[in-house]
């Protein structure tokens, strides 16, 4: 006569595989969840620059008194996010309107805290550009109207 004491390894193998897959499940959407939250940053912190710009503009602040001017460092970098993105309106880096702002510059000036980003900011045309961007759809994005 046969026991039926205790599990079978096919008992154990089919738990394993069911319990692996499920991870895999719940891992895969918070990393989507994740990345989706970071875009949806990205997007707020540049929207709510780009009204503080609008702004200061509209107020006629004189905008050589905010920020520094863009390194040549970061004017390279500028150049190079201009030239892979066509949506952006500032075309030259040796503009005289154009302003770097840090994160503590961020913080301070536009009062908006957590962003860990640099940007420029074309005073002319009012472009907001990260230097860091964010990556949606595996394509780098630099300014927030792009992501849509």
């Amino acid at each position: 006569m046969k026991s039926n004491k205790g599990i079978t390894l096919i008992m154990v193998i089919i738990t394993i595989v069911f319990l692996s897959l499920l991870t895999t499940l719940i891992v895969k959407n918070g990393v989507d969840t994740y990345e989706k939250s970071q875009v949806i940053n990205f997007e707020t912190y540049m929207k709510m620059i780009q009204k503080k710009v609008d702004l200061l503009v509209e107020n006629g602040v004189d905008y050589n008194t905010i920020g520094s001017p863009v390194s040549d460092e970061n004017k390279t970098k500028l150049q190079t996010i201009i030239n892979s993105n066509s949506a952006i309106a500032t075309q030259n880096v040796d503009s005289n309107t154009l302003r770097q702002f840090s994160a503590e510059d961020i913080a301070n000036i536009f009062k908006i805290n957590d962003v860990n980003d640099e940007i420029i900011v074309n005073f002319a045309n009012r472009d907001v550009i990260s230097l860091n961007g964010i990556k949606n759809n595996n394509t780098m994005h630099y300014v927030e109207y792009t992501l849509h």
